[in-house]
C-alpha cells in the first residue's frame, strides 16, 4: 500500500497480476512505491505468476524518483532466476505526452517488459 494522498496503488492478483496506480507520483511517494514493488515482486514469485501488467493510465505524472524506483523493481526481475521471472507489461494512455517516454523503459528488458498503448 502506498500512503500518500495523491497516489492510489491498487494490487490484484491472478494469472496476470495488475499493478494499477491513479492519481500523481510525485517525490513524496518515492519510498513507499519502492516499498510496494519489491513486496509485488515477492508476492509474484511466490504465488509464481508470469505476468503483471503495470497501469498507469490514469497516473497524471510521475517524478523521476518514482521513475528510478521503477528502473530498480525492473533490475530485481532482472536479476531473478530464469525460472521465477515474470513478465512486466505497462499500459499507457498515448495522448498523455509524459506517458510516452515510458517506451524507452522496454528497452530495459525487451524480453520481458513491454508497453501497451491503449485509446479511449
Amino acid at each position: 500500500m502506498v500512503d500518500d494522498p495523491d497516489l492510489i496503488a491498487e494490487v490484484s492478483h491472478g494469472e496476470i497480476a495488475v499493478l494499477r496506480l491513479v492519481g500523481s507520483a510525485d517525490s513524496a511517494a518515492t519510498v513507499a512505491l519502492g516499498e510496494l514493488l519489491d513486496q509485488i515482486h515477492d508476492e509474484l514469485i511466490s504465488r509464481k505468476t508470469r505476468e503483471v501488467v503495470v497501469d498507469v493510465v490514469a497516473l497524471d505524472r510521475m517524478a523521476a524518483a518514482c521513475l528510478r524506483q521503477l528502473l530498480t523493481w525492473f533490475g530485481r526481475q532482472h536479476n531473478t532466476a530464469d525460472d521465477q521471472r515474470y513478465r512486466i507489461r505497462i499500459r499507457i494512455l498515448p495522448t498523455m505526452a509524459w506517458q510516452q517516454s515510458l517506451h524507452a523503459l522496454s528497452c530495459f528488458d525487451t524480453n520481458t517488459i513491454s508497453i501497451e498503448e491503449i485509446e479511449t
